[in-house]
């Protein structure tokens, strides 16, 4: 038994220094969280994501994003933000909103990531958002002119989710 262990330990050390723990490789990569369903991330721009297929509370999205090894996507630049729009414009339409990090809920219209609990460093508004200050208070991705942009909303309303892959996931994704 000790023998086996000693192998798999070498092996998942000789993986783990030839692997890039920041980004995975591939186009896609698998997160597997205690032992149960796998889910795929795929890759757009820098990051990876998962998309939820079911709408659900914002509370609900960043319970459910840590379940499956990641949390609500927190957008950092204008790239980042282009990037998931083309992605996005791919299969939805204006009837699909996807929760993400950002809100204001510890102070109003001071938006905060919850992945980092530090004020935003990146966003794009839709036109004349944020708006309805202390009422709309969770942020989500909406189709307006073309692209997905920023706007505030109900944080008890439902929407589809985004995730992002944890840079050093709290679940199984290798050794």
């Amino acid at each position: 038994m000790v023998y086996y262990q000693l192998i798999v330990f070498l092996l998942c050390v000789s993986l783990a220094l030839a692997y890039n723990f920041n980004y995975p490789n591939g186009l896609t990569t698998q997160v597997t969280c205690d032992k149960g369903k796998t889910h795929l991330y795929s890759r757009i721009g820098e990051k990876y994501y998962f998309l939820g297929k079911t709408k659900v509370t914002w509370f609900e999205a960043a319970h459910i994003c840590r379940q499956y090894g990641g949390d609500l996507a927190d957008i950092e630049s204008a790239e980042e933000m282009d990037a998931i729009s083309t992605y996005l414009k791919k299969e939805h339409d204006q009837n699909d909103w996807f929760w993400i990090a950002g809100n204001d809920l510890v102070t109003v219209h001071k938006f905060a990531s919850l992945t980092t609990g530090l004020p935003l460093t990146f966003t794009s508004w839709s036109p004349g958002q944020p708006d309805y200050p202390g009422l709309e208070q969770c942020m989500h991705l909406w189709l307006i002119g073309g692209v997905f942009s920023m706007n505030n909303w109900f944080c008890t309303q439902r929407a589809f989710y985004l995730c992002q892959r944890q840079n050093y996931t709290r679940c199984w994704d290798g050794c």
